[in-house]
């Protein structure tokens, strides 16, 4: 299974640690937080897939800089 890294904002770290996830301080002054990555649903009601990766971890994509696979 593919894994998405999700650079975060540093001042998102309280709540990154209260859902449980696991991150790491980038040299950027970045958190960023790694998930298993899950299927597009077209049918859902957010129709951007990193949105919808994020809203289904409960990540606040307002506090996302940025996403890639790894």
């Amino acid at each position: 299974m593919n894994q998405v890294l999700i650079h975060c904002k540093p001042e998102y770290l309280s709540q990154i640690k209260e859902l449980g996830l696991y991150y790491i301080h980038s040299q950027n002054d970045e958190i960023d937080v790694t998930v298993p990555d899950i299927d597009y649903d077209p049918n859902h009601h957010i129709v951007d897939p990193d949105e919808q990766l994020c809203y289904l971890y409960d990540i606040d994509y307002d506090q996302v800089n940025c996403m890639e696979l790894v």
